[in-house]
């Protein structure tokens, strides 16, 4: 592709050097640079552009003035911004021809994919997924090395997914994807908001700029996207929904488990094998019968009704989708056996997340509620003592355990969240899979195990090492083994 098609319509401050260069390739990377590529540098580094320089890179892009010898220099306002306009015009467009569903939120935000590729299907329609598990479509199942890809992976990802007549994309956004502009040139149809609590604070500072992270799904995006129709999906259980500014020509759609919505909760009951609900979708009442447990599913299964809604999907094949979804990796995933033991692996990492899996576990129990978690090391440590606190105040046995230390000393993590303990009914068993064997060899017939905080990950970081640990594979491993 020419340089001047791909810099048409995008704002410069200032090029130097020729415009008509043939652009074989686009990168910020500048191991993955080859000859003929447009290079973005998007960190301020002499040594990458260096290397993008010798890799054969034609085209810099820059937000400063450079005498690097390239044969065509590019300075911008926002080197980040620009990569995402020119990465979807590279790629021809994808999301142009796609409907395309962004949902971001603290929680709920894979099990609403899967929700919503299990409706699509419903109707035979087959659905894009990209999220924290997986990027799946057409029978491909892509590892997930971020829950929303940089601009470059993600608008090739869109164009193999056109390509495969994939029509219809659900995709976890995320905080970080939205602050980093990592999707810059997307047309989105629905923005569907779940909630917003303490996490990834470590990143952005403080909830505020969290929280105008996520907002700028909608009053950026979703507001400049020229779809025709577009629908913002919001719950408005939670109060940070009324800070959101949403105007003509973006249709509100408001879901509730609480209180009146267009679609909320008429009547529930669950237990540990599910949830029963009467709902309320536009003012049609549903019946639903759904495997998934926990009343925040409740929420989840409500928001996806109403992209269902937003996509014109009929109200028995939404109910038909959301039933036929046994469950998610790592979300409240049960793993079966012949104790009489309800064994969960759930991804709850955040304060809000295992109060909300503990007051539900605890609220369905039988016998005892045992939890094995821990946190993860060169993240939010103000979550540490708190997530303390909430194990120690809601199960009956706790057993701290080491997460995905990283760099860290496990210890130091553990001992952070012991801080957060209102009471000594806590075990600490350092390495995660002998805490796992000893949740399993003390439950017993109607207990409840939850090991909370890794979910569907398949790996365990210790220092500068990844080693594969999968909790769902310890367990099954614990259940042939502990008396």
């Amino acid at each position: 592709m020419k340089l001047t098609d791909l810099i048409k319509d995008i704002s410069v401050v200032s090029i130097k050097g020729d415009k008509n260069l043939d652009i074989t390739a686009i990168s910020k990377d500048s191991r993955t640079v080859r000859e003929g590529s447009l290079f973005f540098a998007t960190a301020r580094s002499d040594s990458f552009i260096d290397d993008a320089l010798k890799g054969g890179a034609r085209v810099l892009v820059t937000d400063h003035e450079t005498d690097y010898p390239f044969p065509c220099v590019i300075v911008v306002k926002d080197v980040a911004k620009t990569l995402g306009h020119i990465a979807a015009k590279f790629n021809g467009f994808p999301s142009k021809h796609m409907h395309i569903a962004g949902i971001t939120g603290t929680n709920g935000k894979t099990t609403i994919t899967y929700l919503i590729e299990s409706i699509l299907r419903s109707v035979g329609k087959e659905a894009g997924v990209i999220g924290t598990i997986s990027y799946r479509y057409d029978g491909h199942v892509l590892r997930a090395e971020n829950t929303t890809p940089g601009a470059i992976e993600l608008q090739g990802l869109l164009k193999e997914m056109y390509a495969s007549k994939v029509k219809y994309v659900a995709m976890e956004t995320s905080s970080h994807a939205l602050d980093q502009r990592r999707v810059e040139g997307i047309e989105f149809d629905v923005g569907i908001f779940t909630n917003l609590t303490h996490d990834h604070l470590d990143y952005h500072g403080d909830i505020e700029h969290y929280k105008a992270a996520k907002k700028l799904l909608f009053e950026d995006y979703l507001r400049h996207s020229p779809k025709e129709k577009k629908y913002a999906v919001l719950n408005i259980d939670d109060p940070n929904v009324r800070e959101f500014v949403l105007r003509a020509p973006i249709e509100t759609l408001s879901y509730s488990i609480k209180g009146y919505a267009d679609a909320h909760l008429i009547k529930y009951s669950e237990d540990i094998t599910g949830l029963t609900l009467d709902v309320s979708l536009m003012d049609k009442r549903i019946s639903i019968v759904s495997p998934l447990i926990g009343i925040f599913n409740a929420s989840n299964i409500l928001a996806s009704a109403l992209y269902g809604v937003a996509t014109n999907i009929p109200y028995e094949k939404i109910k038909e989708g959301v039933e036929k979804l046994e469950g998610v990796p790592g979300r409240l995933e049960r793993i079966k056996n012949d104790r009489n033991i309800s064994i969960f692996v759930d991804y709850a990492h955040t304060p809000d997340a295992l109060s909300n899996v503990l007051t539900l576990l605890n609220g369905l129990k039988k016998g005892k509620l045992i939890v094995v978690f821990g946190c993860g090391g060169d993240r939010d440590k103000a979550k540490r003592p708190i997530m303390g606190g909430i194990a120690s105040s809601l199960a009956d046995v706790a057993i701290i355990t080491s997460d995905n230390p990283r760099s860290e000393n496990p210890a130091d993590i553990i001992a952070d969240i012991k801080k957060g303990y209102n009471s000594t009914s806590c075990k600490v068993i350092e390495n995660r899979k002998d805490a796992i064997l000893e949740g399993v060899r003390m439950s017993g017939q109607d207990d409840v195990l939850l090991v909370a905080g890794k979910g569907h990950e398949n790996y365990q970081i210790i220092g500068g090492n990844t080693f594969h640990f999968s909790d769902r594979e310890t367990i099954e491993e614990a259940l042939h083994v502990a008396p």
